[in-house]
């Protein structure tokens, strides 16, 4: 599906070694280990354990594994040792005059862990603000030197929510970072830096104080893996023919999938654009990955969590007998949660109270009222623009 090779397993090395692209001829040398002419990647804990044949199929594997552990190789035998747990025949090798391998130690970087390849090293590091790494003679000093750091973020961190830290952080050169420009701090979950906060008065992100630090309480981290999504929906100028609507989808500061537009359709109300931010939010999450929404319209919540049960069997009219208002939107939704299902993968939602302070919530809600002014400011252009049509075409009938 995503063209990598994985190994058939890890005692299966002669008929994997069997498929490589090319395979070196008996008279070849004296070495008995078969080599592809490239290195293999192993990878031993990650997503689809295996061996892969590029750099960029093994990062797949082990990108948002915690814990991934993997290795490159120049053969088969190595590699296939080296994931069933049997003694590495090179390190006999090394260890009897052969080539020595160097280890390199990546403290901070995309991935931290030790590498025996300079070249995927210098992958983790290069472009990564003030990465940490060096080289070693043995493997355990390399190891040694990746936990440090570990201990050493646990320790800088603050007590309460994960990720707090007592510094704000600071470039290379010693100056601070703007809040919410500087790298996520270690222990941050799914983009939201716990060290700063929207201020309400001024609409821009502030640090916290220290005191707002210490006195922050840890939140329940809940389901591991569980991505985080807040939305919002907002309506200005109701009752009017600028009357707009806007959508806010938030994942994170400066992610690139967050959203905020203008509600579509001639219907342009409150509800409409909470259950749009909903779809548009579960629309964007992967695929694979368990989410909880969070919302502040109870309403969008018993939509697609209570309500439609009744309404499917009655055939989509209210106790009433009255049409069931936005079902275009709340069977769209449905759709999308029943595609999650088949896949066991969950999609949660959590009701959080507006407008108090929670700064996910309050980026959601930034982010609809913007698409709401736009969404205005479309109007307005639209009837400016009617208000000249007439006179357009009254000259071009003259004429």
């Amino acid at each position: 599906m995503n063209g990598t090779t994985p190994s058939l397993s890890p005692g299966s090395g002669t008929k994997a070694s069997s498929r490589s692209k090319s395979s070196p001829s008996p008279t070849a040398g004296m070495k008995r280990k078969r080599t592809t002419g490239n290195k293999l990647y192993a990878v031993k804990k990650g997503n689809k354990p295996g061996i892969y044949y590029s750099w960029p199929d093994c990062l797949a594997q082990i990108t948002g594994f915690k814990g991934a552990i993997f290795q490159s190789f120049l053969t088969f035998e190595d590699a296939n040792a080296f994931l069933s747990g049997a003694k590495i025949p090179s390190a006999t090798a090394s260890a009897n005059g052969g080539e020595n391998t160097r280890f390199y130690g990546v403290q901070r970087g995309r991935v931290p862990g030790v590498y025996t390849d300079w070249t995927v090293a210098q992958q983790q590091i290069c472009g990564f603000t003030r990465p940490s790494y060096r080289k070693f003679a043995t493997r355990e000093e390399a190891e040694e030197f990746v936990d440090a750091g570990k201990e050493g973020a646990l320790s800088s961190h603050a007590s309460g929510a994960p990720g707090l830290t007592n510094e704000n952080p600071k470039d290379a050169d010693g100056v601070e970072y703007a809040p919410g420009d500087g790298p996520l701090p270690a222990g941050a979950e799914d983009g939201f830096d716990p060290n700063v906060l929207l201020d309400p008065a001024t609409g821009k992100m502030v640090y916290k104080a220290v005191a707002k630090k210490t006195g922050t309480k840890t939140r329940a981290t809940g389901i591991p893996g569980m991505l985080r999504i807040y939305t919002d929906g907002s309506s200005l100028r109701n009752g009017t023919k600028l009357a707009s609507a806007g959508v806010g989808v938030y994942f994170g500061p400066g992610d690139s999938r967050n959203v905020s537009e203008p509600l579509k359709g001639s219907r342009q109300t409150n509800q409409r654009a909470e259950l749009t931010a909903i779809l548009r939010a579960i629309d964007i999450a992967p695929r694979h990955r368990d989410v909880t929404i969070y919302t502040d319209s109870r309403y969008s919540i018993d939509c697609v969590t209570v309500w439609f049960v009744n309404w499917r069997r009655n055939h989509w009219v209210t106790k009433d007998g009255k049409p069931v208002e936005n079902r275009d939107l709340i069977e769209s939704i449905l759709v999308k949660i029943e595609e999650r299902n088949e896949l066991e993968v969950k999609t949660l939602f959590q009701w959080i109270k507006g407008h108090n302070r929670d700064p996910g919530n309050e980026a959601a809600d930034r982010l609809a009222v913007n698409g709401a002014h736009e969404g205005v400011r479309q109007k307005a252009e639209a009837l400016e623009v009617s208000r000249r049509a007439p006179a357009v075409g009254l000259e071009e009938e003259l004429f």
